[in-house]
């Protein structure tokens, strides 16, 4: 960056680290006709490369911000004011979900522009990571005013690049089909992801990476951002006409607006912004590794959990429960988990939400007998929750009618028969806070799977005057990581499993406050071997949960062998999720090798470093994944075939990423030095049928 007429701020360089900036490339100063303050200024705001714009001042692009004041006039671009530069990151973030470091893994560069006519500051916070190649940036605005000012647009990072040779890829989808690669040309105009649902997804994920024309997997450098944030998003980028890109991503301004009362501040989430080499696996790698150290709470062991969900659905009972942990516990499970249906009145999806107390006529002892049971066995025990959402027939909702998110004089919109608590609300937080308390308590609970099952409408809240409707949907957000902080302080060894019918509300904030993800609802091995190839462009598999759950498949019909559900099962987070009580001795005896060869190489399976090998997209939904260890001297190929070819032939999928000069033992037999694994590759086993899958061991030889 470099400060222009000691005013604007500019991006001058954003690549590979120089030993040295010396302003090779020259900003360019001449002006376009019709451009704004021309005779001010020996350039045109509308062509350079600025840090932080708005529209006002003569730059036309997407805006970062747009600011009003009390005259309900948009406040201009503002100008550089001073900056300093601090370790560590400063712990101003309490109320958001923030990368964290120690003072000797990261700086901090903080900026400060002004509106001197306005009183308002606004900080730029970027946070340097000595050993990643990634910046986090947001910007806190600060009214040192005597008058209001309304906030109706505030990103959390703007990118200007000197040209428009790229292409952008995405993630997008929809339940039970997340995460979707789309990649595109840029062409000039507007391209805007983003989500206006409440929560961050499925439909769009807040990620984005421009890459090269030619780049793949594993060559090619890329230019990619996310945001910390789990609610609506808007990541836009645009190509002007003179064919630069400018690249913004915050919360989405549709639904958005904050009043800030003279005195006041305004944080926006973190956005992160990498530069990577070495393709999307380069890119992948550096964004698995920010996560799991600078952002995930705890670096925990994941456990092996059975799911009653597709087993029993809403009709569970003491009785089918305890007969499925028994089962489960000689399978080697580790974590017993009852879903929907066992609190009282709960018979299906029309049934109720918001009390959540257990059925005495399906639990006559309590939910604890079960506990007690699943402890003496040696295993944890967890329960589904949707704390979130009431029902109208609910207790809560009776007494607190005005504890939903509604506009005023209007009937409340239902979706699933469910309603949203207005989590804007300091009295809801407390009281999901205090209800949530005490059924971990009461019912001695290790886990649990928090689910959200429903989209926003009529985002209005009985507490906020007329002029602050529109901050509802920023605040309900900020409600929610409210109570999930606290959980996490009351209960710190509490595992967290995040869902939102499945991967709706899967972002990078959400991993702050969560242990794992239930990624999809859709548990066909296949394609939701797809959906992992999707998401691990952006998170690590040390929170993909899947289960192995029963054939034909519940949700698409498909059928596949068990061993296909189980090995699709083991990057990240396994577990089973159909009825083994009635699975015959054979199936039971795979199941446990199975289980008992995931445990011995769990820090793989969960926390090693993934290389996608195969194809971005693949008309046979065939994946094939490479996982070693930190050193590369341990690893698994794993492949999950789709359709079968009638043509024969040998396929061969080389390596690319072992270490050169090491020797390693394939499948414990051959043995062959890296580099001939690397180029020449492994001979794949030639599929007979559809959906077929191996696992095949690399290790060094010692």
């Amino acid at each position: 960056m470099k400060l222009l007429n000691d005013k604007y701020l500019v991006k001058c360089y954003l690549g590979p680290k120089l030993a040295a900036y010396r302003g090779s490339n020259k900003i360019s100063t001449s002006k376009h006709a019709f451009s704004i303050q021309g005779d001010a200024d020996p350039y045109s705001l509308t062509s350079l490369p600025l840090e932080y714009s708005t529209l006002e001042s003569g730059d036309y692009r997407i805006p970062a911000y747009e600011v009003k004041n009390s005259a309900n006039q948009y406040l201009p671009i503002m100008k550089y004011k001073n900056h300093k530069i601090i370790d560590g990151i400063p712990d101003n973030m309490t109320d958001l979900p923030q990368l964290k470091a120690v003072k000797e893994d990261a700086q901090t560069l903080l900026i400060r522009l002004a509106d001197e006519q306005n009183n308002l500051i606004c900080e730029l916070q970027y946070v340097l990571f000595d050993k990643l190649p990634v910046i986090a940036k947001s910007v806190k605005y600060i009214n040192q005013g005597e008058q209001p000012l309304t906030i109706e647009n505030a990103a959390s990072l703007q990118l200007d690049l000197t040209d428009d040779e790229y292409e952008m890829i995405t993630l997008q989808g929809t339940h039970a089909h997340e995460a979707n690669v789309f990649k595109q040309k840029l062409i000039q105009g507007k391209n805007v992801i983003a989500s206006n649902h409440g929560t961050s997804g499925p439909q769009a994920v807040p990620f984005l990476a421009l890459t090269r024309p030619g780049t793949t997997q594993h060559q090619g450098s890329i230019i990619s951002t996310t945001l910390l944030w789990s609610g609506n998003f808007a990541s836009g980028v645009e190509v002007d006409h003179y064919h630069r890109l400018r690249t913004v991503i915050g919360i989405n301004p549709e639904h958005f607006s904050w009043e800030l009362a003279p005195g006041e501040q305004y944080l926006t989430p973190q956005a992160i912004l990498a530069y990577t080499d070495g393709g999307l696996n380069g890119m992948s790698n550096v964004y698995h590794r920010l996560f799991n150290t600078h952002l995930i709470p705890y670096q925990r062991q994941h456990l092996i959990s059975y799911n009653t969900w597709e087993t029993t659905y809403f009709a569970i009972n003491e009785q089918k429960a305890v007969r499925q942990l028994d089962a489960a516990q000689k399978l080697g499970v580790e974590l017993f988990v009852i879903d929907d249906g066992w609190f009282i009145n709960r018979n299906g999806e029309d049934g109720q939400l918001g009390d959540w107390r257990p059925d005495p006529s399906k639990f006559p002892h309590g939910l604890t007998n079960l506990s007690d049971k699943a402890h003496h066995c040696g295993m944890k025990f967890g329960l589904w929750i949707e704390p979130e959402m009431v029902t109208a027939n609910s207790k809560v909702y009776q007494n607190h009618p005005d504890w939903i998110l509604q506009y005023h004089d209007q009937t409340p919109l239902e979706s699933r028969n469910q309603l949203i608590l207005d989590l804007s609300q300091s009295r809801v937080q407390e009281h999901i806070i205090k209800l949530v308390s005490n059924l971990i308590l009461d019912n001695k609970l290790d886990y649990l799977k928090w689910d959200y099952n429903r989209h926003f409408s009529q985002p209005g809240s009985a507490v906020l005057p007329a002029a602050q409707q529109k901050e509802v949907p920023t605040r309900y957000v900020l409600g929610l990581y409210r109570i999930l902080k606290e959980l996490r302080i009351r209960f710190p060894k509490l595992i967290i499993e995040n869902c939102s019918a499945g991967g709706g509300r899967l972002d990078p904030g959400m991993l702050f406050y969560t242990d794992q993800t239930w990624i999809s609802d859709l548990t066909d091995p296949i394609y939701r071997a797809e959906i992992m190839q999707g998401l691990s462009l952006l998170y690590p598999a040390s929170i993909f949960v899947s289960h192995v759950t029963k054939s034909p498949n519940e949700q698409d019909g498909r059928v596949t062998s068990l061993k296909t559900r189980l090995l699709a099962s083991f990057l990240g987070v396994t577990g089973i999720e159909c009825d083994v009580q009635s699975s015959t001795a054979d199936e039971q005896k795979m199941i446990r090798q199975y289980f008992a060869l995931y445990k011995k190489n769990r820090a793989i399976f969960q926390n090693g470093v993934l290389y996608r090998l195969g194809k971005l997209n693949d008309s046979t939904h065939s994946v094939a994944w490479l996982l070693t260890d930190e050193q590369k001297n341990n690893g698994f190929i794993l492949l999950i075939s789709g359709l079968v070819s009638a043509v024969k032939t040998n396929r061969y999928l080389p390596l690319k990423y072992l270490n050169n000069t090491m020797l390693y033992a394939v499948n414990e037999t051959e043995e062959y030095l890296g580099d001939e694994l690397n180029y020449a590759g492994v001979t794949l086993p030639i599929s007979q049928s559809d959906f077929t899958s191996e696992l095949i061991t690399i290790n060094k030889v010692n």
